[in-house]
């Protein structure tokens, strides 16, 4: 840690970590104050992507609902930082997990799982499912260029006994744990936007054309797991509750991109039931066909 920044980091997320709600949030109202009216953090983008989306709203709809995006932004920020250094105690109390026999009637028929996760709520609190359920959570994850930061999220991901494992080696990592004793889910967050030689399937999602990854989905196929999409819904301030809905119990009988078909539409009506809660300033569409 040799950057000065890095330091102050690691001692204000240690900070936030013993702070009570009430102060913790404080900060992160500041966050928002500063990232929408000071910053404009990607201003631009979040509100041609509301507007692209949502079309048949008006301008008021749009900046209230961006004002909720950055607010939950901030929000996710702090917490995660926090989440760090957090008592795992006080971490399980912001989440509550809805429809476990789901997971529980899968692991009892010794079923792997491929789980499809989107940006969406706090996803990042579902290092926490292996508090929750006998599975081996295995945790697919970009690595960061950024060498402290990689390290950081690395850390958040294995701090309640899941597996964080790198994109570019889950295969391997799927074969292994193929062979081993009991079973597992490997979580994929499947609503990036790819990188243009990678893109084999666009489907129509939040009113435009998207191109989706479907790595999650060839997986699956390939080695007959079930497919349980996954969501963290905000309930309040510092209280989230994760749901599953069961897309396909054996996946290679699903034809080509079935799968991710039934993904994408679970994810856009999540996003459409409440929509303040969805990553909007990722650069979604930057992969326009034709362009």
């Amino acid at each position: 840690m040799k950057h000065p920044g890095y330091l102050i980091f690691e001692l204000f997320s240690r900070f936030l970590a013993v702070l009570p709600p009430g102060l913790m949030y404080l900060f992160s109202d500041l966050l928002f104050f500063i990232g929408y009216y000071v910053v404009g953090y990607r201003k631009k983008v979040v509100f041609g992507n509301l507007k692209n989306a949502f079309p048949e709203k008006d301008s008021r709809w749009r900046r209230s609902t961006a004002l909720g995006f950055y607010r939950h932004l901030a929000d996710v920020m702090i917490e995660d930082m926090a989440m760090l250094h957090m008592k795992p105690s006080r971490v399980n109390r912001m989440v509550t997990v809805k429809g476990l026999d789901i997971l529980e009637d899968l692991y009892n028929k010794n079923k792997n799982i491929t789980g499809l996760i989107g940006h969406y709520g706090n996803w990042e609190l579902l290092t926490t499912l292996p508090q929750h359920t006998p599975y081996t959570i295995l945790s697919v994850y970009k690595p960061l260029k950024n060498k402290f930061f990689n390290r950081k999220i690395y850390e958040m991901r294995k701090r309640f006994q899941g597996v964080p494992i790198p994109m570019k080696s889950v295969y391997q990592h799927i074969i292994e744990y193929e062979n081993n004793d009991g079973p597992f889910i490997t979580g994929f967050v499947s609503d990036q936007s790819p990188p243009r030689k990678n893109i084999n399937y666009r489907t129509t999602f939040l009113n435009q054309e998207t191109a989706f990854f479907t790595g999650g989905e060839k997986i699956a196929r390939k080695f007959n797991h079930a497919v349980v999409f996954t969501a963290v819904k905000k309930v309040k301030r510092g209280s989230y509750q994760v749901v599953f809905h069961k897309l396909a119990e054996d996946a290679a009988r699903a034809g080509e991109h079935e799968i991710t078909e039934h993904y994408v539409r679970a994810l856009e009506d999540l996003i459409r039931d409440e929509p303040r809660y969805w990553l909007w300033s990722h650069r979604r569409w930057k992969h326009q066909q034709g362009q």
